[in-house]
């Protein structure tokens, strides 16, 4: 009776608590091994060129989602790319609809490693909201203080769009005047950054 009512409480209880515990585990110590969040809904259009423009003559572009760096990616110390080309770096392409800001970030890597990331907002020619993220790798080391040469670009957010488009190679070069610019290679589109 009274014992067996026990028993099997204590027993519920054991079982509650191993399951809970396990849910806990495995949400919490999951964080680094879980994928990438969902992507954002792209409503617009950007191709990734070097005058970042979103029409069909180029738009600047390419950068990777964070949520999709690998754990084996390479230090701030680890890589061939000179230090002036490194951060956060911001322009912007005018149209009809006033200007649409990019924001190009190159880190530290090697030949092949993806250094390069875009971000571009906006509204297109045809009035549409836009954002797409573009990620593009390192094709050569770079002599002594550059160029970058960048191959083409991958949409990383906004690949379901007809908006975001891939681009073709650039090349990166740190001005004297301490701005940097993007040319496609393809195009021979160019677009100027500032820093920050």
């Amino acid at each position: 009776g009274g014992r067996a009512t026990a028993a099997l409480i204590a027993v519920a209880v054991v079982v509650a608590l191993g399951a809970g515990g396990s849910v806990y585990a495995l949400m919490r110590g999951g964080d680094d091994k879980a994928g990438p969040p969902p992507s954002p809904t792209v409503t617009a259009s950007a191709t990734d060129d070097a005058d970042g423009s979103g029409d069909s003559d180029g738009s600047n572009g390419s950068g990777p989602d964070p949520a999709t760096s690998s754990p084996d990616s390479p230090s701030p110390t680890d890589g061939v790319i000179p230090s002036g080309y490194l951060g956060t770096w911001t322009g912007n392409v005018e149209n009809q609809y006033g200007p649409n800001p990019r924001r190009l970030t190159i880190t530290q890597g090697g030949v092949g490693d993806t250094v390069l990331t875009l971000v571009a907002d906006g509204t297109n020619q045809d009035g549409d909201a836009y954002h797409c993220v573009f990620e593009a790798r390192l094709t050569q080391e770079p002599d002594g203080s550059g160029p970058l040469e960048i191959g083409p670009s991958t949409v990383t957010v906004g690949r379901d769009s007809t908006s975001c488009s891939p681009g073709a190679a650039t090349e990166v070069t740190l001005l004297p005047d301490g701005s940097l610019r993007r040319d496609n290679l393809s195009t021979g589109d160019e677009l100027t950054y500032t820093k920050g």
